[in-house]
């Protein structure tokens, strides 16, 4: 059966009012990052790793590592990320024995045109608060940031006008991040957690890392893949 994307929008529209947009009601000690690639992302289907990485808070060191690998059916639609990604992020993210305080995730929060970024579908799905940490703009009016670190603009909603999200560049000279809230966590709250969890890269740390130890699986599982067998050539 193929993959409905009416369906899908429907499903967005209504997980959207799950949303809730509060102040963290818990102290946070540990923060997660999520990050997902394909051995082959322009084959459907294809093969997907997702990985974690958790961090204690504030002092940012890593405490748990998990991936996952599985295939993935649903081709990529722009709006629609969360129907390919999400099924695998919940699966990576039910192996880990630590349950973050809040997760970074690597794509929208609210700042999309449904309000339910794939940051935001994960956060209603898991009840935990979440952040979205996007390397694109995808919806939302704003201004460039200027070219210093800690320079920030908001993004606001085209009819609202209401503050949704911040473009905000962590490292001078490098592209803006686009900063929401996905759940449970306000936009003011999602903006200081990712210059709080900066360490002069582009990316807060929960991401980079989760980034940087996804591509260090991918290229484990690549070798693996493609390893010739002993006694080849000779040998």
């Amino acid at each position: 059966m193929s993959f409905s994307f009416k369906k899908a929008k429907k499903a967005q529209e209504v997980l959207k009012e799950k949303v809730k947009l509060t102040p963290l009601n818990r102290e946070v000690k540990t923060v997660a990052g999520c990050d997902l690639t394909f051995l082959d992302p322009f084959k459907n289907p294809t093969i997907g790793i997702g990985a974690f990485v958790v961090l204690t808070y504030p002092e940012l060191e890593v405490i748990e590592r998990v991936y996952e690998v599985t295939e993935v059916e649903i081709p990529y639609v722009p709006g629609f990320l969360a129907f390919r990604e999400l099924p695998l992020l919940l699966k990576t993210f039910r192996k880990l024995k630590t349950e973050p305080d809040v997760v970074f995730v690597d794509g929208h929060g609210i700042t999309h045109p449904r309000g339910l970024g794939i940051a935001a579908h994960f956060g209603v799905i898991t009840g935990i608060p979440t952040v979205g940490c996007a390397k694109k703009p995808l919806f939302g009016e704003f201004k460039e940031p200027c070219r210093e670190a800690g320079c920030y603009e908001p993004i606001l909603h085209p009819k609202t006008k209401e503050t949704i999200g911040y473009a905000v560049r962590l490292r001078k000279n490098s592209k803006p991040v686009y900063i929401s809230p996905g759940n449970l966590i306000t936009p003011e709250e999602a903006l200081q957690l990712a210059f709080k969890t900066a360490k002069g890269f582009k990316l807060p740390e929960p991401t980079r890392l989760a980034h940087n130890y996804l591509q260090t699986v991918r290229k484990g599982i690549i070798h693996r893949k493609f390893k010739e067998p002993e006694g080849k050539n000779g040998s």
